[in-house]
């Protein structure tokens, strides 16, 4: 056989066999990352540097009566302020650059209405008024950033007034959703004794309290001063129906406390 035809058939096989070994060394590179990475979700669902260890509800209604306290035209808000209590100390029981917050925003806002709710509003609420009606504004389309408190004379200085949260996370997420103006010029007729104008007033004008359910979901991230960056996805109902009529008391309050490693931050990995 022609030498220059046995030197193009070893360099072909040298070729396929360089090939062949690349391919199988790719697939168990690949094998080997993957299971590195599963490892990684895995201890990271276990044992979280983040979680949320519980979130507050406080449900409550407002009402202005442009009627001169006549009750003829009254205009009423229906507003839940929320409390995430982040738990940073379950993996790390001191206080360390891994489990202290760097930056926190929150992005991907999602809210289901029913019928009665229009002007929805979602942001951050000072957590001094907490349980009481404000007027809050709507999130901006990059989401709620907030400024990060890093030592304690800021702390002992903060006043709520910005988006707050301290890196040792000592003070729960403070959120506030709000219905506002859901029913206006309304009139309540052949009333005797006093009207309150909080939670207790909705089951006067409202015939289904259902119609004002919704659900809210959105995502929580936080960078720890390892410049690591966590993500936990959150999502709860405003039910103001399922502790019977509970709210007829002025307000209703509700703890959701995790299940099964829900709410849980996990860590992004490059």
């Amino acid at each position: 056989m022609n030498k220059k035809i046995l030197i193009a058939i070893d360099i072909i096989l040298f070729l396929i066999t360089v090939f062949a070994y690349k391919y199988i060394f790719d697939i168990e590179t690949g094998k080997t990352v993957y299971a590195e990475e599963t490892e990684r979700i895995v201890e990271n669902a276990e044992n979280p540097v983040f979680k949320i260890d519980k979130i507050v509800l406080w449900s409550s209604a407002y009402a202005v009566d442009n009627s001169d306290r006549r009750l003829k035209d009254i205009d009423i808000s229906q507003f839940t302020d929320i409390e995430i209590y982040i738990d940073n100390l379950s993996k790390i029981n001191e206080i360390t650059a891994e489990n202290t917050v760097n930056s926190l925003f929150i992005d991907n806002i999602k809210i289901e209405t029913n019928e009665l709710n229009r002007d929805v509003r979602f942001n951050y609420k000072n957590p001094y008024h907490c349980g009481k009606f404000e007027d809050i504004s709507n999130w901006e389309a990059d989401g709620i950033l907030f400024k990060v408190v890093t030592t304690n004379q800021k702390q002992a200085e903060a006043d709520f007034k910005d988006n707050l949260f301290y890196t040792d996370c000592s003070n729960p997420i403070t959120l506030g959703y709000l219905n506002k103006n859901f029913l206006t010029n309304c009139e309540i007729g052949g009333e005797s004794g006093l009207i309150s104008f909080d939670g207790s007033i909705l089951s006067k004008v409202v015939q289904d309290m259902k119609q004002l359910n919704s659900k809210i979901s959105f995502d929580i991230h936080i960078v720890n001063n390892y410049n690591e960056s966590f993500i936990c996805k959150v999502a709860f109902d405003i039910d103001l129906t399922e502790n019977d009529y509970a709210i007829d008391s002025g307000f209703l309050n509700k703890e959701i406390r995790p299940q099964n490693n829900e709410f849980i931050f996990f860590k992004q990995f490059n």
